[in-house]
Parts: structure tokens; sequence; C-alpha cells
């Protein structure tokens, strides 16, 4: 036992935390992440805007003399969470077995990989618009009405797509997926990465057990009480006091004549409103859909923010950004798609989905008699730390393991929900 140290014990434990927890962030490998700059991070609250895809209007002609256009940057915000971890508080006599420990750190790195997961299955339910309930009994099919959605249109994917089935959806369309030449090799990779197929209708698919049940959905939708003119706008800076104003480009609000009837979650569409190609502008079969992010009075707030291609208020640039064919207006029916409370199956292009990792100076608080701190980045952005000290009157040693990372839909026009009914 002359061996044995608080900071053996510690290393054991936090290197069994970050093989599992690497191993595990089977969602955080699917899409887009980075490590801010600590320090605009710390003097914006914690809160970073992004700028997303520009739109340019196509223009025809020798003589263009007075079409000159400008440009509008449109931005998104992604704030830090709280941080997620473990806090474990042993006595003296708890320190014999070392892997007592390891079993320890590999139980929490697993469990918090899951919550880390689950958080991101949770983003893409809650806040990503693209929808669709579908009887199919082939999995092809099933997941082939999510590429025409994504393909329609026309967004940014150049990073690859990726199709996440629920555990019963997995044993329902498994049978048909396994018969294709894009069944990913052996068990033990599908057990360890979640991959069940490549190239399936476009998506890389995966099965996971951490989606989550949609809300129950409103009753039945109501009117809208004046007509819809939205604009993509960028941010703004105060002619006189110099301010800065941005603007989150996903939010859009529908006036309705009660909003008591939407619930936060909710899929709405209008009837006869179709999506178009964001860059061909071609009028697509489905209804645009949308998701109910916020709901004030008889304000329901949606994502995306519904800008029509025949709107006469928009420039020629604006309408560059449009994303429906046809303006909604007073006395349509804003409608609920969603019927179903099951477990979602979701969908989405890697570059939609936003990850972003905290840092923080935390080897400051081993300046502290009795204090370490270990951490260690991984390759996807986030840095996770243990810190642990002693309490010489109570005999105990504590050990916090966390990370700290924030999430952002970047564009939820690229990610939805499939329901199998």
């Amino acid at each position: 036992m002359a061996a044995l140290t608080a900071g053996k014990i510690a290393e054991v434990m936090f290197e069994s935390f970050i093989e599992t927890y690497e191993h595990q962030t089977m969602m955080l490998d699917l899409v887009d992440g980075e490590s801010p700059d600590k320090a605009k991070l710390s003097n914006a609250g914690n809160t970073i805007w992004y700028p997303v895809q520009q739109h340019r209007p196509v223009l025809k002609g020798f003589d263009l003399s007075g079409q000159e256009q400008g440009i509008i940057e449109e931005t998104y915000p992604i704030s830090l969470g709280e941080p997620t971890g473990d806090l474990i508080e042993q006595r003296i006599d708890d320190m014999r077995d070392i892997r007592f420990w390891e079993r320890a750190g590999e139980q929490s790195g697993y469990q918090q990989a899951t919550e880390l997961n689950s958080e991101l299955a949770a983003l893409v339910s809650n806040t990503g618009s693209l929808f669709y309930e579908s009887s199919a009994v082939s999995g092809f099919d099933f997941i082939s009405e999510g590429q025409a959605l994504i393909n329609e249109r026309q967004v940014y994917k150049t990073q690859g797509c990726n199709f996440l089935l629920n555990d019963r959806a997995n044993q329902k369309f498994g049978a048909d997926l396994a018969g294709r030449q894009t069944l990913q090799g052996r068990p033990e990779t599908t057990w360890s990465t979640g991959q069940i197929g490549q190239n399936i209708a476009g998506f890389d698919v995966h099965t996971g057990s951490f989606t989550k049940a949609l809300t129950a959905p409103g009753a039945g939708g109501s009117t809208l009480t004046a007509d819809v003119s939205e604009k993509p706008e960028g941010g703004s800076v105060d002619g006189i006091t110099k301010v800065v104003t941005n603007i989150d480009y996903r939010t859009g609000v529908l006036p309705v004549v009660s909003g008591a009837v939407y619930n936060v979650g909710d899929v709405v569409y209008v009837a006869g409103v179709k999506s178009i190609g964001l860059a061909s502008k071609d009028v697509n079969a489905a209804d645009m859909t949308f998701k109910v992010v916020g709901i004030t009075g008889n304000n329901v707030t949606v994502f995306p923010k519904p800008i029509a291609l025949d709107d006469p208020a928009l420039s020629t640039l604006e309408k560059a950004y449009a994303n429906i064919n046809t303006q909604i207006k007073s006395a349509d029916v804003l409608a609920i798609a969603n019927t179903s409370t099951d477990r979602t199956n979701i969908f989405w292009a890697k570059d939609s989905l936003q990850m972003i990792g905290g840092d923080c100076p935390w080897n400051l608080a081993s300046e502290f008699g009795g204090m370490k701190v270990i951490s260690k980045a991984l390759a996807s952005g986030i840095t996770c730390y243990m810190i642990y000290d002693a309490n010489s009157k109570t005999a105990n040693f504590s050990y916090r393991l966390f990370a700290w990372y924030g999430l952002g839909n970047r564009n939820p026009m690229a990610n939805g929900v499939a329901m199998s009914i």
C-alpha cells in the first residue's frame, strides 16, 4: 500500500472517466464543435454570436446599373450552460482499493456522456423544424423521407447527414437495414459507436436509447390575426449610442387568435404554404413546418423565421433568403402537425448543430493548500476536469469530475424529427 497515493487514485479515476466519456459521446462526434476564445466568452457573459451562411440574389443582364446589393450577415447565439459533473466524497478508510475508484470513474464517464447525448437529442427534438410521421414498414422508405426534406430545402450539409433511430424503431427496421450493402461491420463496433448503417438514403444511420418522447400536442390550432411579413436581418449599430444589437436570425413570430391552444414543442404549418429551395427557389411538394419554441400571449414564436418569396415588402436581396413560397396571411389556420407522444427518431445535417466547449482557469484552485487540478482537452473541443482535495477535520476526500459546454441549433431547417406510426 505504500505506493497508493491520493494523486494516483485521482489519475486512475480520471483516466477511467476520460476513456469511458470519449467512447460514449456518440452524438458529439456527429455535430460541429469548437472551443471559442475564453476571453471573449468571459466578456460576453458566456454567450457567443456566430454568423451563418449568406444568401445572394441572382441578377441577369449586361447592364446591372441600379441593382447594386448590400450584404446581410445573419447571426445566432450559443451560451454555455451549467457545468455537468459528479462530486464524490469518501472517508479516508474508503481509499484502500484503487479498483473501487476506477469503477467510479468509469460509471461517472458513462453517465455524463449519456447526459450529453441526451441533451443533443433533445436539442433536435425541441428546436428542429423538419417533421414527418410515417407508416412505412421499410427502413429505407422511412429514412428517405428525411433525405427528401433536407435536399428540397437545399441546406448546407457538406459534413454529411445522420439519422438516429430509437430502439423500438431500430427493432422495426433492423431486418430491412441489415439486408443492405450499407450495413456496418461487426456487432462490437455497433455497440461502441451506435452506427448500424452507412449512406442509407444519404444518412449514416445510428441507434440510441436516449431520444426523447414528444410532448402532447396542443388543441388543434388557431387562425392568424395579421399578415406575416418577416425579413432577414443582421445586427445593427445605434447611430448615436453605437450600441450593437444582435438579432437571432432563426426566430419568427406568428400572431394568432389564441396562443393557449399550442404547446412549446409543437410542429405547426399553414396548408398551401410550401417550403422552397434556398438556392433555386423551386417550390417543394411539402408544406413548410415550423417548431414552436415560445408562446407569449397570442404570439407564437417559431423556428425558422418564415420569409416569403412573394412578400412585396422585401427587397431583391432579402428575397434571396426566402424559405416559403407565399406569405402567411391573416385568417390562415396555423395547424398542428404532430399527433404522437412516442419516442422520437431524429435526423440532422452535421453542420446544423453546434457545440462549444467552456474553458475556465481551474488551475488557479491549485494555489490553495491541498487542492489539485487535472484536465484534458478532448478532440471535440470539450475540456474535462477533475478537482480534488481533503479535509483534515472530517477525514474526507472529495473528487469533482465535470465538463462544461453549450449546445445550439445553428440551422433548424436542417434537422428535425421522424415519427414511426
